[in-house]
């Protein structure tokens, strides 16, 4: 058996959910993984015949399966990337999305341009894999992180990967819709990505996002889609220190009514279209 007769298999089982290109994109992800080689040489020997094939056979059929059923190929590798860094992930986490990378691109960008050392305290409200506070860690180094997730299960993947990432990073079970955070100390910077998503919206989204993916990370109910957001503010208002920052994922229809929590009691609400041209990002300042 050879590597291409593995990649045909994949092509075979899987032209009816992703195109070539992404066909192409999980099956060397996997073999990289399983094979344990680089992708540029397992390129090179697609017609080779090595021990490590047959051993990786049933990885493989499996991986193969769980990707036919549904299974998001993140969670079948077990790991993703967010700016650079390497994280592990499985189903109690949310798999890392591109516009939370841009979200987070625009907080170094923001604080890297204007101040030259930023050394406050940093909190990631609703933390999950741990890839914000890591991220924002990662770049800037003399800061104290905080990181808080309900999910105790959330948690220990965020501590698996601040410990992967070489990181430290204060961890707190916490529920930011009932907890007491008199307690907390302030912050200058607040980033959140929060739940968003109203329930009815579960019929019109992919049902490999719906069917695996945490939904008390993703789904509010249709009557109060801007819950988190509300807590939030109020958090912020007790706990974000003179000239300290919010930044929000928030949702591309709601832009208008996701502003309005916060300019009330902020002095500046700015949004921020993706590359894709959504509202999807916003910046508060006190």
């Amino acid at each position: 058996m050879t590597i291409q007769d593995i990649k045909n298999k994949f092509e075979r089982g899987l032209k009816d959910k992703y195109s070539k290109a992404e066909i192409d994109v999980i099956f060397y992800s996997l073999a990289e993984k399983y094979l344990r080689k680089d992708k540029s040489i397992i390129r090179l020997a697609l017609h080779e015949s090595w021990s490590e094939i047959e051993e990786s056979k049933l990885l493989f059929d499996l991986a193969l399966f769980d990707l036919q059923k549904g299974k998001p190929y993140q969670y079948v590798l077990g790991e993703c990337d967010f700016m650079g860094n390497q994280l592990y992930i499985n189903q109690n986490v949310l798999i890392p999305r591109p516009e939370t990378e841009e979200l987070i691109e625009w907080v170094i960008e923001d604080y890297k341009l204007e101040k030259t050392d930023f050394s406050g305290n940093i909190i990631d409200i609703g933390t999950g894999s741990g890839a914000i506070a890591i991220a924002l860690k990662k770049n800037f180094p003399n800061t104290k992180v905080y990181a808080l997730d309900i999910s105790k299960e959330a948690l220990e993947v965020a501590k698996r990967n601040a410990a992967i990432n070489q990181v430290k990073i204060e961890f707190i079970q916490f529920d930011i819709l009932q907890n007491d955070y008199s307690d907390l100390p302030k912050f200058d910077l607040i980033v959140s990505n929060p739940p968003y998503i109203p329930e009815k919206e579960k019929e019109i989204m992919q049902p490999e996002v719906v069917n695996n993916e945490p939904h008390k990370a993703l789904f509010v109910p249709n009557e109060e889609p801007l819950l988190f957001y509300k807590k939030i503010k109020d958090f912020s208002v007790e706990n974000l220190n003179t000239n300290g920052r919010i930044y929000l994922e928030i949702h591309q229809d709601l832009k208008e009514e996701t502003e309005k929590v916060f300019k009330s009691d902020f002095k500046e609400v700015k949004a921020k279209k993706d590359i894709s041209q959504n509202w999807r990002m916003l910046q508060v300042k006190n």
